[in-house]
């Protein structure tokens, strides 16, 4: 499981709330049947186990809360929605402007996968969007020719449409990176994998293993 995974748990699950007060709030949440997204762990402080987030909606502030558990109580995975998926129950301007985004995508190109308010109000149907949402996207990269034809897309995109896309770029091996940043030209990049994260070279994006 990587992060912006989705998991499902059963309501008496033992987990471990990380968000003081809470675990009623969660155990509700897990008997609606609504998914929880899998977080960065942390080895020191989560060792084998997994961290999960609950972003809650609008009417609650969008708290977020955050747990621990074991990975045998998952009951089933899900990565995060494809972007088209979402796209049909979104209203305007969005609706109207995102099949320019995906038209003619390079060759062997996925749609983005959806993260952030516009997956969460896709999946659970309660209202996370708000005027200033911006849409978050998760591109999976093979090289940095991949990774230029996309950002130059995507800034092409919001400069005609007026909107706001954020998200990463998801490198070999889940090194994962702001797009924005990567379109800035900065020699060095933050990188976030499913337990760390450090600063990295363009290059090393590609070649250097995984930090532990």
């Amino acid at each position: 499981m990587r992060r912006h995974d989705l998991v499902w748990l059963a309501p008496q699950a033992p987990w471990q709330v990380l968000t003081p007060g809470a675990d009623a709030r969660l155990r509700a949440w897990a008997e609606a049947r609504l998914p929880f997204v899998v977080a960065r762990r942390d080895p020191v402080t989560d060792g084998d186990q997994l961290r999960l987030g609950v972003p809650l909606p609008l009417a609650e502030q969008r708290q977020r809360l955050s747990l621990r558990i074991e990975r045998n109580h998952v009951q089933r995975t899900a990565p995060p929605p494809l972007l088209p998926e979402v796209a049909e129950a979104l209203a305007a301007p969005w609706r109207d402007a995102l099949p320019p985004l995906l038209a003619d995508l390079p060759e062997s190109t996925p749609p983005p996968r959806v993260f952030g308010s516009f997956a969460w109000q896709s999946l659970t149907g309660l209202p996370y969007l708000h005027a200033g949402s911006d849409l978050d996207l998760l591109w999976q990269i093979t090289e940095h020719t991949h990774a230029a034809v996309l950002t130059e897309r995507m800034r092409r995109w919001e400069r005609e449409h007026g909107l706001r896309i954020d998200g990463e770029l998801r490198f070999p091996g889940g090194r994962c990176v702001s797009w924005r940043e990567y379109a800035g030209g900065a020699a060095r990049l933050l990188v976030k994998s499913d337990d760390a994260c450090w600063l990295s070279t363009r290059d090393a994006l590609l070649t250097q293993p995984v930090a532990a």
